[in-house]
């Protein structure tokens, strides 16, 4: 869910101004994954393994990544490289997004003003 930007009390230069900021900070990250790092715990099933009394095996790390409904990739990420490549690309992607909501946000508020933000 995006972050709601109090916008209202700003100053239509304030505005176009902190548009300004975004556009120039939004540089679209070579290395994005929009998906989630999960950490799951497992049992084995094994009658006699640890993991039946509640000491379950893991952690295990999962790139998950939900394309469309009933559509999602999940694979194990096997190494700690692997797992600190993915949770910094995931990173870069919801930073990057938080950039595109509030611009988005921005223009709508100045749109809302009667502004039109591309111009």
């Amino acid at each position: 869910m995006a972050k709601v930007h109090a916008l209202r009390r700003l100053s239509t230069l304030a505005l176009r101004q902190r548009r300004q900021r975004l556009v120039a900070q939004l540089r679209l990250p070579p290395h994005l994954i929009r998906a989630s790092v999960v950490e799951r715990f497992a049992t084995c099933g094994k009658p006699n393994c640890a993991c039946a009394q509640g000491q379950k095996h893991g952690p295990f790390y999962y790139l998950t990544q939900c394309l469309a409904v009933g559509h999602i990739h999940k694979f194990l990420l096997k190494s700690p490289a692997d797992l600190q490549w993915a949770r910094t690309a995931t990173a870069a992607f919801n930073q990057f997004y938080d950039g595109l909501e509030e611009l988005s946000q921005v223009n709508t508020e100045l749109l809302r003003r009667g502004e039109h933000p591309g111009a």
